[in-house]
């Protein structure tokens, strides 16, 4: 155990900064979007729901582009491994079982994006203060909001992706960021032990990431069924366990050295 902490503390020396980075730029940058979008003279509000102006500012663009970041940077710090003093030699004759070196950096990794989703739910808090205070501004005080940001939680597809209302979207959406974090992790492990046909199932991976995605945004909550998402989501957990389980035997073998 002592092993494992010390490891994932290693792993988050190497995070911390980029991640604090990622998360204050995703916040400000869509509250900078949100203050432009709303940037109307007196009168000429569009009375456009929140949701739906954060969609058009264009706040769920740079989400995914910071997210991206994040993937990215976890890719720098594993390739990282094998430039200069060739870290990944030390990590592989260790004192500690390589379980314990593959869930050190997986947890810091996945423990990073969850990181940048709250950020999100922060951004999304504080861009509807804005949304609402310039609302009230422009107005002159004859539109308040009442129950504004549950309301747009409800109705936006986008909010209920982060912040799922019923057991199988939650369940759907923890499983399509552990399927992901497994997946990016299996397709290194995969490509520095020269066994690519482990990109085929990473392929079918992302095709039922996309497929159910799709879905999700663009689904009739009202009409849509609770269990619906089961399916796929055990199809990702199933894979996830497979990217996990090929992966540290790959690490044992030592073939990614």
């Amino acid at each position: 155990m002592k092993g494992f902490y010390r490891l994932v503390q290693n792993e988050f020396k190497a995070w911390h900064r980029a991640i604090a980075l990622i998360c204050l730029g995703a916040v400000v940058s869509q509250l900078g979007l949100l203050y432009s979008a709303t940037k109307y003279s007196s009168g000429e509000w569009p009375y456009e729901r929140f949701e739906d102006l954060y969609v058009s500012s264009g706040c769920v663009a740079v989400f995914l582009v910071f997210f991206a970041a994040a993937c990215g940077f976890f890719l720098k710090t594993f390739y990282a491994q094998y430039w200069g003093s060739k870290s990944v030699y030390t990590y592989l004759t260790l004192p500690v079982k390589r379980e314990t070196v593959y869930a050190s950096k997986l947890g810091v990794f996945i423990s990073c994006l969850l990181m940048l989703i709250a950020a999100q739910f922060i951004s999304i808090r504080l861009g509807y203060g804005l949304f609402a205070a310039r609302l009230d501004a422009y107005s002159e005080g004859q539109l308040s909001m009442r129950n504004g940001l549950f309301l747009a939680v409800i109705r936006s597809d986008f909010f209920r992706i982060l912040l799922p209302l019923n057991v199988s979207r939650i369940l759907s959406s923890l499983c399509i960021l552990v399927a992901l974090a497994t997946a990016l992790y299996y397709g290194v492990l995969c490509e520095r032990s020269k066994k690519y046909w482990g990109i085929s199932i990473i392929i079918a991976a992302f095709f039922i990431m996309i497929k159910v995605l799709g879905y999700r945004m663009s689904e009739t909550i009202y009409f849509s069924p609770p269990s619906g998402l089961y399916p796929s989501s055990a199809m990702l957990l199933v894979l996830s366990g497979f990217f996990v389980w090929h992966g540290i035997r790959l690490m044992k073998r030592g073939a990614i050295a």
